[in-house]
């Protein structure tokens, strides 16, 4: 995208207003930096990236017309520097201090810095992997069609090309091992806890042995022997918007390694705000389970391990408390309660094996009842409070694998199907299941999310679309977000937009309903994913950056974005609410303190 220069002059005049006035803009007790970034025209929102070690915290902002501009920067020193694929720069030590305005000015030139250009995943990947335009690397045909309604549902692109150099044996052998899992390793885990087994993989997913005999060949002939792992050139980028980028900023906050002999050691999947502002995670990995708090207001980070062979997948606070207290749902249990006074959980659930995965994403309905979903054995459940039970009911189609969850107004649960690519809604008044199977099927679909209309938005992870379920009509509606887009959530913000977390391009992306259009934010950790958002009254986009942790490339983190930075109030996370619900869960507010 060119911009004119009566445009950029525009837009240069507003940035060096908004840094002029920045310090008075401040929280109390930060400071702000801002500088220029000098670079060829072919550079277009190059990435400033301030670094504070003593707070293992992150900022980073866009330069636009050669100019950046960020706020609410905790007083200490920090380590500055800029990128932009392609490019790099010296970076330079800077002071800042409370109330005050540090500058610092850089030059871009040409350097060995990667560009963001991997489609997905990049797990497994060898050093020096080539990249591949996808139609090059996958050439079209029926091949590739079952490879994307099948490997590529669940893996995403990069997965089957890493496997480059199998002979027909091999790919054989591959599909083989695909389809013995539904007998074994995944069977396991019902038989385990007495419930009956469900497969993994959907009957017939995998076609007919004439349909895998030709995938096979397929596979063989494009990817057999001599040829090396490649993964998938990115080469659709997004569209840059520069007014947008101008006012956004980042913060990610570095947890600290809790092991002995340090590196990348923790992985986080969910996430929450409990009454005070504060953001809990739950975590796995090589250090073991916890739920981790962070505080954003000093970047300090508390840690309780659940001290029991489980893994916790998703949180949420508990609304009927007048103090915070945290429910998890995951693997070894179905649902656990954290006080985090006495450090104490409480499990419900079968727990006599973590090879059981009982729960996996939690919500509140309006009564104090919590729900969850079970992907694993297929179920819906919820625990009641007045009777302290567990209930569950088996949702209608098999292998559905129930995934997100939110409540509505008139507290009917819906949730999200992974495989089958259904959104379900389950009427607590009378325990009937409404199935909506999207249009974009078959894909990967996880979490949904609600406007304040009722319309339910949901996002096709493998088919680069968002939809809405308009329940009053039954009306399905679809939009392409991008070709290699990987929607993982669809989170309705407080002014009815869509917020997409995007793991195939490394982006949070924005959409409005009312003009149907798209804008992306490229995130500034690579090679990661976001599992699960959640946005505050001030907008701020919440996050665990999970992928590259899980890769072991990164430590772990959790991150926010503020589109608008000028709207930032504080560095606290707070729920927005809306007729006595939490915006875009459903639940209500935790015991109406927010």
């Amino acid at each position: 995208m060119k911009t004119t220069y009566a445009s950029m002059s525009l837009l240069l005049l507003g940035l060096l207003t908004a840094a002029a006035s920045a310090v008075a803009d401040n929280l109390p007790g930060t400071g702000t930096l801002s500088g220029t970034v000098a670079a060829g025209e072919d550079v277009q929102a190059a990435q400033v990236y301030a670094h504070n070690d003593d707070k293992q915290m992150t900022y980073v902002v866009y330069a636009i017309g050669g100019r950046y501009n960020a706020i609410n920067l905790i007083p200490g020193t920090y380590e500055v520097r800029v990128e932009h694929p392609g490019h790099t720069s010296d970076p330079q030590q800077v002071v800042v201090e409370s109330g005050e305005s540090a500058t610092a000015d850089f030059s871009l030139r040409q350097g060995d810095v990667a560009a963001p250009a991997i489609v997905g995943s990049t797990r497994g990947a060898p050093e020096g992997a080539e990249l591949v335009p996808y139609d090059e690397l996958f050439p079209p045909g029926k091949g590739r069609d079952m490879l994307e309604r099948t490997c590529m549902t669940c893996h995403g692109r990069n997965f089957i090309s890493l496997k480059s150099g199998l002979d027909e044996a091999g790919w054989q052998a591959l599909i083989t091992v695909m389809l013995a899992m539904n007998d074994t390793y995944w069977g396991d885990r019902g038989e385990a806890s007495g419930e009956e087994p469900v497969p993994f993989l959907p009957d017939g997913l995998l076609g007919t042995p004439e349909e895998q005999a030709e995938l096979v060949a397929y596979l063989a002939r494009h990817l057999g022997p001599g040829t090396s792992p490649r993964m998938v050139l990115n080469d659709e980028q997004a569209p840059i918007d520069e007014e947008a980028l101008a006012k956004a900023m980042w913060i990610e906050y570095t947890a600290p390694d809790v092991t002995p002999d340090g590196g990348p050691d923790r992985r986080f999947q969910e996430q929450f705000f409990d009454l005070d502002g504060n953001v809990w995670l739950t975590e796995g990995l090589g250090a073991g389970g916890a739920l981790a708090r962070l505080d954003p207001r000093t970047a300090e980070w508390s840690r309780f391990p659940y001290g029991a062979d489980v893994f916790g997948h998703g949180v949420v606070t508990d609304p009927m408390e007048s103090e915070t207290v945290l429910w998890i749902a995951g693997r070894g249990f179905d649902v656990g309660r954290l006080d985090p006074k006495s450090g104490e959980y409480t499990w419900y659930g079968d727990t006599s094996t973590n090879a059981r995965w009982g729960g996996h994403t939690p919500v509140f309905d309006s009564k104090g009842v919590l729900w969850y979903t079970g992907i694993m054995e297929d179920r819906l459940g919820k625990w009641d409070r007045t009777t302290g039970k567990l209930t569950r009911w088996k949702i209608p189609t098999a292998n559905g694998r129930p995934y997100g969850i939110v409540v509505d107004r008139q507290d009917n649960v819906w949730f999200g199907n992974l495989h089958t690519c259904t959104v379900t809604r389950f009427d607590q008044e009378t325990e009937e299941f409404t199935e909506y199977v999207v249009p974009s099927a078959p894909c990967a679909l996880r979490r949904p999310g609600l406007d304040s209309k009722g319309n339910v938005w949901y996002g096709s992870f493998s088919g680069g679309t968002i939809g809405k379920i308009d329940p009053k009509t039954d009306e399905i509606t679809e939009y392409e977000v991008g070709r290699f887009v990987e929607p993982y959530e669809t989170y309705v913000d407080l002014e009815d937009r869509v917020w997409i977390s995007d793991g195939g391009q490394n982006m949070l992306i924005r959409f409005d309903p009312e003009t149907e259009q798209f804008t992306y934010y490229p995130a500034p950790s690579p090679h990661s994913d976001r599992p699960k958002m959640h946005i505050t009254r001030d907008g701020a986009v919440w996050y665990p950056n999970r992928g590259a942790a899980s890769l072991g490339t990164a430590p772990a983190k959790s991150g926010v974005l503020y589109p608008d930075m000028s709207r930032m109030t504080t560095f606290g996370a707070y729920f927005a609410v809306t007729d006595g619900r939490a915006v875009g869960t459903g639940s209500p507010p935790p015991a109406g303190r927010l």
